[in-house]
């Protein structure tokens, strides 16, 4: 990926169109022009140079000097986004604080008359992620049939972020698996083997499949499930093996 295509992919994240980076990365290169040049040297209309032109000074990364023949725009420095950053950050902190009081009031207009058993489906890398993120919100303790470790199955950034949120909110986690070299403790295959990773939390059993022909996972919330699967997580956690953590 060219310098040009990882830039433009990063401030597309933070809203900022493809063709209005093209025009801020133009400006980089000569140092100052006028909209006339710029359309030129992008291929992009003029009408739509002047829009783009406008979202850049927004954003703090291109500023405006009115001459007695136009006007001139010059870049600014990329790192002026910091307050953008800053903005977002901000919001999602906002968003968060505010997700209990929105998950109340649609418990209340559901009236409390919700089903108490669900199950809910995810596919795909994205829905097993969401899964794991998930188990981040178990109350005090969650159990996990271990097929393998998180970071073999999605990216190490993502695994790290599961792990700090977990150690954030002082979650403890009992782990079964049939690897050696593992956290907690060993359960001999010939006694259960494991081929898909069960978490056990809250009133929630999840299932996950991360076999690449067929990434999916069956999150199920049924308190009396949740019971039964506990009790035989205990049982075979009684009869494993202790693992120092490597």
């Amino acid at each position: 990926m060219g310098q040009v295509a990882i830039i433009s992919t990063y401030l597309e994240k933070l809203d900022i169109e493809p063709d209005a980076t093209r025009v801020y990365i133009e400006l980089v290169k000569t140092g100052h022009t006028s909209a006339l040049q710029l359309a030129k040297a992008t291929t992009i209309s003029r009408t739509q140079v002047y829009r783009h032109l406008e979202a850049l000074q927004k954003h703090g990364l291109v500023s405006a000097e009115q001459l007695s023949y136009g006007t001139l725009y010059r870049p600014l420095p990329l790192d002026n986004i910091e307050s953008l950053i800053a903005n977002r950050e901000a919001e999602a902190a906002a968003i968060r604080r505010n997700l209990g009081g929105m998950v109340q009031a649609l418990q209340a207009l559901a009236g409390g008359s919700g089903p108490k058993a669900t199950v809910q489906h995810y596919y795909g890398r994205a829905g097993l992620k969401q899964v794991n993120w998930n188990l981040t919100k178990a109350d005090k303790e969650f159990r996990v049939f271990e097929a393998a470790r998180l970071s073999q199955h999605l990216d190490q950034a993502f695994a790290r972020r599961c792990r700090e949120q977990c150690i954030q909110r002082g979650l403890h986690t009992r782990d079964l698996t049939n690897a050696l070299l593992s956290q907690y403790r060993h359960i001999d295959p010939d006694l259960l083997t494991i081929t898909f990773e069960v978490y056990i939390y809250n009133d929630i059993v999840t299932m996950l499949d991360y076999q690449q022909s067929n990434e999916m996972a069956i999150e199920m919330h049924h308190p009396s499930f949740n019971k039964m699967m506990t009790q035989l997580f205990d049982a075979m956690w009684a009869v494993s093996m202790p693992l120092d953590i490597t």
